[in-house]
């Protein structure tokens, strides 16, 4: 039997943005990157939440693409360690109902964003593996 699969060996870096970032130059920086949230950090370097396509949503729904992402910030997203398995990432992201989670490393700050799509190509050789495909 293998060894599971942890969420360190799937995760994509974090795309780190300023709350100042204008939600343009945000929208620019998710659809260039194939991200589906920023990691937002302070001046000081303090983690201060995520800016996903959720939240871009929000924005353009109210005509807000000039400002900036600073109201619309996602304070409490949820979080995996990185050395999760990915099927626990996948109860979170279910119980959570969220596409991604935020991945904190060792020190327990985030660093890295992993997507469900990220969890689906992961599983999917050893789904098959498993039904003989």
């Amino acid at each position: 039997m293998r060894d599971p699969l942890m969420v360190k060996e799937i995760a994509r870096s974090g795309v780190w943005v300023l709350p100042s970032t204008s939600i343009k130059e945000a929208a620019r920086k998710i659809s260039e990157g194939n991200n589906i949230a920023l990691l937002v950090k302070t001046t000081d370097d303090e983690f201060m939440g995520v800016f996903s396509y959720v939240q871009l949503s929000e924005a353009v729904a109210q005509g807000d693409v000039e400002a900036s992402i600073e109201q619309y910030v996602d304070t409490e997203p949820t979080f995996v360690m990185y050395d999760a398995d990915v099927v626990d990432a996948l109860r979170l992201m279910k119980k959570f109902e969220t596409p991604y989670l935020v991945v904190l490393n060792e020190d327990e700050e985030p660093y890295a964003v992993v997507m469900a799509i990220d969890v689906i190509k992961a599983i999917t050789p050893i789904i098959e593996n498993l039904l003989g495909e």
